[in-house]
Formats: structure tokens, sequence, C-alpha cells
């Protein structure tokens, strides 16, 4: 089967230096983006979203860098009360961090 593409002059003088570059002809690059755009459209869209949802929250990233993600060692008192991790936090925020959020 002929096909007639008309592309804009950017596009068509990108296809002419990858394929002079690559050694493959024009035909070849267009059959295989066509494959590979009717494979991609085939297959179900994922979720909206569902990127953004795999990615970790500013909030659980700051955690994440202040060390407070994860098991924590309390040591032998080994409590996780309130009061116990609360003293963990302080221990590793900057001091500056709680001059911030402390009320003058």
């Amino acid at each position: 089967m002929t096909l007639t593409v008309r592309l804009d002059p950017t596009l068509a003088t990108a296809l002419d230096r990858y394929c002079a570059a690559t050694g493959t002809t024009k035909s070849h690059v267009v059959q295989e983006s066509v494959a590979a755009y009717l494979i991609s459209a085939s297959q179900p869209a994922a979720p909206r979203g569902a990127q953004e949802a795999s990615l970790p929250s500013p909030a659980f990233q700051a955690f994440a860098d202040a060390g407070l993600v994860g098991a924590v060692d309390l040591g032998p008192a080994g409590s996780a009360d309130k009061a116990a991790v609360r003293a963990r936090v302080t221990a590793r925020v900057p001091a500056q961090a709680q001059a911030r959020r402390t009320p003058t």
C-alpha cells in the first residue's frame, strides 16, 4: 500500500536528518512509528492521576529526608508513644526550623 503523508517543514527536516544519520529509509521510520502508535493506542489507558499517585507527596519526602520514615529504634525504653516520637523528631529537626514553628 502506498500512503502519502504531509509533514510540516520542521518535522520533514528532522526526518531527513534522522534517516541520513541512521541509514534508514523514511518509509521504514514511518512504518515503525505507525506500528508503535497503534500498539500504544490499543493499550488501556492508565487511570488519570496514576502516575502522580506513585510519586511520594512533598510531606512524605520531607519526613523521609529528615530520617523519620521507617522503623525507629527508640533505645532501651522502646516506647513509641507520642512523647517519645516528639522527642525524636525534635532531636532531628534543626533548631532553626523549630524556632520558626514556635509562636512568639
